[in-house]
């Protein structure tokens, strides 16, 4: 499949590197010609230097024969007439990212129409959501739903005191015959990540990467000898889209909410519009600013301006002064082993929120999928079609690819269910699957017709 991509920011970087790992045919347009050959020299992409918006630029990026385009600049504008542009050569589906806030309100609905976008993204709801669900699952470092959420992908690290350590993934089954409601995908130690099976030995510092049925999610949690508290007293550093959303919602829920925000007018305009948050204007790195906050006694610290240094100096203290769980929002994947050397608990990035939403359009067919910062592996959310490979056939003889691993299916009656061996598959069932990039054409072809 071609698919256009246009612009090579953080979003557009970060969707060519796993749509070419899977094989398809990428083309990036970027107008800046320093950023367009940096990407030309990391990716096996083509890349055309211009702007989107002039049609003979879409031209030479083969828009003709494209399946999809996709618009993640930082410009909505260029997003949308690329969109636009892209349906009048005949691309039959496209998506454009728009970060204005009226354009994604009801004043924009007529707008957005005309350029005919198939889907709109926003990195900033995206990434709010991904905080939330942090919030709701304390303890752990990535949480991401699948199945509309009756199912997570919970990621953490294996604490010190957890029962599993010393044991092999075999003797943990055995333990929770005959139904399990968790599965272990995928783990990382010393850098690497694999998809675990039977003999694989958990060691304590080990991150891994569990699914697990909603309902069991403290269960695993506690299992796996992380710390989880209720959030009821947070700090949000950074006022943004990000951080206001994030405090919005919290606020709705009942916990106690203090929010620094360093411009005095957007300061000013969010203590009227959440009168039930503390509002407070200064400098996120201001330390005598965050003491006087009670920052030390904060259950969760969530770091979401705009600068990223500032992000990771700020939970860092947070962590120095006291148990708080603490978030910081990265747009520079540099900064992570920073994330690991200071001690923070989580980084999220709206790269990876926003591409998983442009996938989950690319893939028709797919209802979930989560991607990593830090690992080439995904979690996909797959329909068995009929008469595919799959319908009527267990899971012990599908031969799936090495580095696939079937962790879930749901019936078409919503009941999910962690698979074993023995389990049947079934025409319209959904399957959650692991599996690294480019081992996903050959498991789409197990499910499909």
């Amino acid at each position: 499949m071609r698919v256009v991509i246009v612009g090579a920011g953080e979003v557009g970087w970060y969707l060519a590197q796993r749509l070419g790992a899977e094989g398809n045919d990428v083309v990036v347009v970027e107008q800046d010609a320093a950023i367009a050959a940096a990407i030309g020299a990391e990716l096996d992409v083509q890349v055309v230097v211009g702007s989107a918006t002039v049609p003979s630029v879409l031209r030479s990026a083969g828009i003709e024969g494209a399946s999809l385009l996709a618009g993640v600049t930082q410009n909505d504008e260029v997003n949308l007439i690329a969109s636009l542009l892209a349906k009048s050569f005949g691309v039959e589906q496209t998506v454009a990212r728009i970060q204005t806030e009226e354009l994604r309100g009801p004043q924009g609905a007529q707008l957005l129409e005309a350029m005919q976008a198939d889907v709109i993204i926003d990195p900033d709801a995206d990434t709010a959501d991904e905080i939330m669900e942090l919030a709701h699952v304390g303890g752990a470092d990535e949480v991401y739903p699948m199945s509309g959420g009756d199912l997570l992908v919970l990621g953490a690290v294996v604490g010190e005191g957890s029962s599993l350590v010393g044991r092999d993934l075999a003797d943990v089954g055995r333990e929770f015959e005959p139904n399990w409601d968790f599965l272990f995908g995928a783990l990382t130690r010393k850098g690497e990540t694999v998809i675990p099976r039977g003999d694989q030995v958990l060691e304590a510092g080990d991150h891994v990467r569990v699914l697990a049925k909603r309902t069991a999610r403290r269960d695993v949690m506690e299992l796996l000898g992380t710390v989880s508290r209720r959030a009821r007293r947070v700090m949000v550093l950074g006022g943004g889209a990000v951080g206001s959303r994030v405090a919005e919602r919290l606020q709705a829920e009942g916990a106690t909410i203090v929010l620094v925000e360093q411009d005095p007018e957007r300061a000013a305009a969010l203590s009227e519009r959440l009168p039930r948050v503390t509002v407070v204007q200064g400098n996120i790195t201001d330390t005598e600013l965050l003491l006087e906050e009670s920052i030390g006694q904060m259950d969760l610290v969530i770091a979401a301006t705009g600068d990223d240094a500032s992000n990771v100096l700020a939970c860092a203290y947070a962590g120095a002064e006291g148990e708080a769980f603490t978030v910081a929002v990265l747009h520079r994947l540099a900064l992570l082993p920073l994330v690991r050397q200071f001690g923070i608990d989580a980084a999220l990035s709206p790269r990876t929120a926003s591409a998983n939403a442009v996938l989950r359009h690319i893939r028709g067919g797919t209802a979930s999928v989560a991607t990593f910062l830090e690992s080439d592996i995904e979690v996909n959310e797959f329909t068995i079609e009929p008469d595919s490979a799959a319908d009527g056939t267990t899971v012990a003889n599908l031969h799936l690819p090495h580095s696939v691993l079937l962790g879930a299916v749901i019936r078409p009656d919503g009941a999910a269910e962690i698979v074993r061996g023995r389990t049947t598959l079934a025409a319209d069932d959904n399957v959650v699957v692991f599996s690294r990039s480019d081992a996903l054409p050959a498991t789409r072809r197990v499910f499909a017709r």
